[in-house]
């Protein structure tokens, strides 16, 4: 995400501890789509939190600490229209006094949808944001279903102005997915109200297999609230889908999710996915990439002063380091920033949470998904493009990681706009 006020460099992760690939042989490349139609959507919003909530794992510098916000959205007029909630792990320190950098998730839920947008924000420790701020928009639900673009956020006395300015395909087209066997675990620690908490699924069926994780955003007046990510792998490329879950006791219900990018023979989609209740089947509506992609290549070091902490059901990885044009140059063309969450194990494979902001000198790019090792083995891995701002705003794509030395890995990215 690019800072307005604060500039920040932030930024997508050296390939080797930061990167893993699905279980499947690496998937084509997709074809190049058709154009589609789109349409532009502009709108702003208040918003005010109400809660916050932290779950910290004992680092000195609050790296891998969770904090969830809750709040209200009202229209201009001051009615409000729906719900706000929010999702930081604190990445690396700041280079400035009193600040760090975290990896925020920001998720509005009105009546005829959700939307996601997500960054590397440069906020005071440990308190709400102060400084102006531009976030890609990742995705979202319902009308919102595939947006991309980016959200503005400025804070104006107690509340913060929140203005939209998206791009939403009109032409989607469904998808089914099945899954005959589903496994399941449960992680927790000791935040209040099961903040942190992680509870693991994995899915399978015949060509087709899924990820989800599910960290609890809250427990209160007979309401549960999870922010939840899923990796849905075929055999010829994946999706990444993410949403804000929240249920009451009684029988499961269905989930919607917003897909925010694919790999392989899905790179570029967007969309919206519903999960059925008991898990084994998935419905998607899927709006692919228009034009032609742009291909992009760039290295990375491995990072310095990386810094890992133990969170419930696995281990959270902060690395910040620096972007170069060539294997060979001394001069860095940019920085980035990564977080990876390893968890446990489970049902044989292990899955591997990442998000990377890169900082090039045009604009900043948002890479993120699950994957089912952590690349160290030498694996290539690619990974969805879900949003960016100047010359990436709006951008889908894939990158794919190769390790060239010990210390230095390219990158090769293809994305649309």
């Amino acid at each position: 995400m690019k800072v307005i006020v604060t500039s920040l460099a932030a930024a997508a992760l050296a390939a080797t501890a930061l990167v893993a690939a699905p279980a499947t042989a690496a998937p084509a490349p997709a074809a190049e789509p058709t154009a589609r139609a789109v349409v532009k959507k502009t709108f702003s919003f208040y918003a005010k939190f109400t809660s916050r909530q932290v779950a910290s794992y004992g680092n000195a510098k609050a790296i891998g600490d969770l904090t969830i916000t809750q709040g209200t959205v009202s229209d201009m007029a001051g009615k409000k229209v729906g719900t706000l909630t929010t999702v930081l792990r604190v990445v690396a320190p700041s280079p400035k006094k009193d600040a760090e950098l975290r990896d925020t998730q920001s998720q509005i839920q009105l009546k005829d949808g959700q939307i996601f947008a997500q960054s590397v924000n440069e906020d005071p420790k440990g308190k709400p944001p102060v400084d102006l701020h531009v976030m890609p928009v990742t995705g979202g639900t319902g009308a919102y279903a595939s947006a991309r673009g980016t959200l503005l956020i400025r804070k104006v006395g107690d509340k913060y102005l929140m203005a939209y300015d998206i791009f939403v395909d009109k032409d989607l087209k469904a998808q089914t997915f099945a899954f005959d066997n589903i496994v399941e675990a449960a992680h927790q620690g000791s935040a209040p109200q099961g903040i942190g908490d992680v509870s693991l699924l994995r899915a399978t069926g015949a060509t087709d297999s899924y990820v989800l994780i599910a960290t609890r955003a809250g427990d209160a007046r007979g309401v549960v609230t999870d922010a939840v990510d899923m990796q849905v792998v075929t055999a010829t490329g994946s999706l990444f889908a993410r949403t804000i879950a929240r249920s009451k006791a009684g029988p499961a219900q269905t989930s919607t999710f917003a897909v925010l990018g694919g790999t392989g023979s899905l790179s570029g989609y967007r969309g919206e996915l519903t999960l059925s209740a008991n898990g084994r089947s998935i419905t998607a509506k899927l709006a692919a990439p228009s034009g032609s992609a742009k291909p992009l290549t760039w290295f990375e070091d491995a990072g310095s002063n990386p810094a890992t902490v133990e969170i419930p059901g696995g281990t959270f990885l902060g690395v910040g380091g620096s972007m170069f044009k060539a294997a060979g140059d001394k001069k860095k063309s940019g920085d980035y920033f990564a977080s990876r969450i390893e968890y446990d194990e489970i049902d044989g494979v292990t899955p591997v949470l990442t998000m990377l902001e890169q900082e090039f000198k045009t604009g900043t790019m948002i890479v993120t998904g699950i994957t089912l090792s952590t690349g160290e083995d030498g694996t290539p891995v690619s990974r969805p493009i879900v949003g960016g701002t100047g010359d990436f705003g709006g951008a889908a794509g894939q990158v794919s990681s190769a390790q060239q030395s010990p210390t230095m890995w390219r990158k090769t990215g293809r994305f649309w706009r």
